[in-house]
């Protein structure tokens, strides 16, 4: 193999490792939230006050929904399952 095949196979590598880098580190769009009310059990503790509730998510089509809040800083937490975290916080949340 010579030089320049090496060389240009280097950068055809290279290239292909920031297109498929930049592809996976993409954020979640705020529309990927999807908001079930419907199907959302009615949650006895009411959230606490500096959180909002945005709806619910789920990563896989066939995986549980979880509920999602937003806190004073503009965070999104997921937390438990859709109408059971209760009154959310860092301990119910990631």
């Amino acid at each position: 193999m010579s030089l320049h095949r090496i060389q240009i196979s280097a950068v055809a590598v290279g290239l292909f490792t920031l297109l498929l880098a930049s592809a996976v580190a993409q954020p979640i769009p705020d529309d990927a939230v999807v908001r079930r009310t419907e199907t959302a059990k009615a949650s006895p503790v009411e959230p606490a006050a500096n959180w909002t509730f945005e709806g619910c998510w789920t990563q896989f089509s066939a995986g549980p929904c979880r509920d999602v809040f937003r806190d004073q800083q503009g965070n999104y937490w997921i937390c438990r399952e859709c109408g059971s975290t209760g009154n959310p916080g860092p301990g119910k949340c990631n």
